[in-house]
C-alpha cells in the first residue's frame, strides 16, 4: 500500500495497513538538499525538493507544501524579515490604524509572488507518483494578524469589529482564489494553518472565525479538495465547533486531552496528534518518542484517530527521532 492509497483509504473509513504519518516536519526538510531556511522560504523549487526528499526519507504519507506563515501577509504589504537560522516573520504591519482597511482589497494568487510560487511548487510535488502534496493555505486569523499585529487585532475586535471583519473577509477572499488555483493544478488534498484562532477567546473564535474557516473548507469541497485544520495551542474549548467545519482532519496540539477531544468530535472527524513535538520528539531520544507514539496508539487504537506531534517540529530536530514516529505507526498497524 503506497501512501496515496493509504490517506484515501483512511479518510474513506477503510482497511489500511497502517495511520498515516502526517506529521509536520516543518524546516526540518532542509537537510535533504542543504539548503538555508531563506532559500527553503524564496525558493519554491529548492523547497519542493526538499519536501519530496523528505516525505520519502521519513516515511510521511504527504508531501509538505509549505514554509512560513507570512506569504499572504506580505502580498498586503507587511514587511517581512529573513534571519538566516529561522522562519521569516512579520517585522512591519501593512495595517497601523485598523480603520485604514479601507484601502485594501482583496488580492488574487497572481498579485502575490510567494503564494505564486506554493501553487507552483504543488504543481510539481503533484508529479510525485506514490505521494500527494498537501499544501498550506494560512488561516484567516493569522494572516489577519500578520497585516495588523496580533495584539493589536484582538484590541481592534473590541474597538473596531465592523473593520475586523472587512480585514478577514479580504483575506479569505484570496484564500478562496489560493484553493481554486489548487485544484485548476490537480491537488487533492489542502490544510489551514491558524495558529492565531487558537488564541482567541471561543466568543470571538466563534463569531469572527469560524464562518471564515467555513467558508474555505465549503469551496474546498466545492472544488474537491480534501481540508485539513492545524490550530496549535489549547484548543480544547472549540473542537465541538472545528469538528464540523468540513475538514476531514482537525489537528489537536499536546495540551489537548485526546479521549476528551473524541468526545467532542463526536466521529465528525479525524482528530490528528498529540504528542509533544519539543519534549516527546526534539529533546529526548528516538526510544522515548517510539513508546509515546505507541502508548498513544494503543490507547486510542478503536478510534477515528492518528497519532503524530502537535505541532511542527523544530529546525534541528534530530532525524532518528522523526523516524521513530514511522516506526511507532507501523507498529500500531
Amino acid at each position: 500500500m503506497n501512501s496515496k492509497e493509504r490517506l484515501d483509504a483512511f479518510i474513506a473509513g477503510s482497511a489500511v495497513d497502517r495511520r498515516p504519518n502526517l506529521t509536520i516536519v516543518g524546516s526540518t526538510v532542509c537537510r535533504m538538499n542543504r539548503i538555508d531556511i531563506p532559500t527553503y522560504c524564496k525558493e519554491w523549487r529548492r523547497m519542493e525538493e526538499a519536501a519530496e526528499l523528505a516525505a520519502h526519507e521519513y516515511r510521511l504519507d504527504f508531501i509538505q507544501v509549505a514554509s512560513d506563515l507570512v506569504r499572504e501577509a506580505e502580498g498586503y504589504g507587511t514587511e517581512v524579515a529573513f534571519p538566516a537560522d529561522r522562519l521569516p516573520y512579520a517585522a512591519g504591519y501593512a495595517l497601523e490604524d485598523i480603520t485604514d482597511v479601507s484601502r485594501l482589497h482583496p488580492l488574487k494568487v497572481q498579485d502575490i509572488p510567494r503564494l505564486c510560487d506554493l501553487v507552483l511548487a504543488a504543481q510539481k510535488a503533484a508529479e510525485c507518483a506514490d505521494i500527494y502534496p498537501m499544501t498550506l493555505a494560512v488561516g484567516p486569523a493569522t494572516v489577519a494578524g500578520n497585516i495588523r499585529g496580533v495584539e493589536d487585532l484582538m484590541m481592534d475586535s473590541l474597538d473596531e469589529p465592523e473593520a475586523v471583519e472587512e480585514l478577514l473577509d479580504i483575506v479569505t477572499e484570496t484564500s478562496l482564489d489560493f484553493l481554486k488555483c489548487l485544484a485548476e493544478t490537480g491537488q487533492k488534498y489542502f490544510y489551514v494553518a491558524d495558529p492565531v484562532a487558537s488564541l482567541l477567546s471561543p466568543r470571538m473564535y466563534l463569531n469572527l472565525i469560524l464562518p471564515r474557516q467555513k467558508k474555505i473548507f465549503d469551496r474546498g469541497r466545492e472544488l474537491g479538495l480534501t481540508g485539513r485544520l492545524h490550530m496549535c495551542g489549547n484548543t480544547t474549548h472549540v473542537i465541538e465547533y472545528t469538528s464540523q467545519l468540513g475538514a476531514a482532519i482537525v489537528d489537536i496540539d499536546h495540551m489537548v486531552d485526546y479521549g476528551e477531544a473524541l468526545e467532542k468530535a463526536a466521529g465528525r472527524c479525524i482528530l490528528n496528534g498529540n504528542i509533544d513535538p519539543v519534549a516527546d520528539v526534539f529533546s529526548c531520544d528516538a526510544a522515548h518518542t517510539h513508546d509515546t507514539i505507541l502508548a498513544l496508539g494503543q490507547k486510542y487504537a478503536s478510534e477515528k484517530a492518528m497519532f503524530m506531534p502537535g505541532c511542527e517540529l523544530p529546525t534541528t530536530t534530530p532525524t532518528e527521532n522523526i523516524l521513530a514516529i514511522a516506526d511507532a505507526l507501523a507498529e500500531i498497524g
